[in-house]
């Protein structure tokens, strides 16, 4: 099971990426949503829901403890913070989990040291 929803998240999900680039140090809640991007966001937010009740009684992460899967969903949870994506019950608690996680502390005070602009990452200004 955590090698499909590791598969779904590198293959797949192709108007989320497009449409939602990540990019921590903006706020666009405003921008980004479609409705292809908005279904790739219902199943992320499925998936997430999926693996919390049949796998994570173990702890707070999509199969418990800290794992590769929670590592490839990372850039999304910065995604859904910056297009204003607030997934209700397990997903929500979970999304806020890895965005407390040191690591990814860690990674948002590094790009919000950045001063670069990348075009493809500010589509929306």
């Amino acid at each position: 099971v955590a090698r499909s929803v590791i598969a779904e998240m590198h293959s797949g999900f192709v108007a989320l990426r497009t449409h939602l680039p990540m990019n921590v140090r903006k706020d666009y809640r405003a921008h980004g949503h479609d409705h292809a991007a908005d279904a790739d966001i219902a199943r992320v937010i499925a998936l997430w829901k999926d693996c919390r009740a049949r796998f994570g009684s173990g702890g707070p992460y999509l199969f418990g403890g800290f794992s590769l899967a929670d590592a490839a969903y990372a850039p999304v949870c910065f995604r859904f913070r910056t297009y204003g994506v607030d997934p209700d019950g397990s997903a929500g608690d979970y999304l806020r989990t890895m965005l407390a996680h040191p690591l990814m502390q860690e990674w948002e005070a590094g790009a919000r040291a950045e001063t670069a602009s990348m075009p493809a990452a500010d589509l929306y200004g």
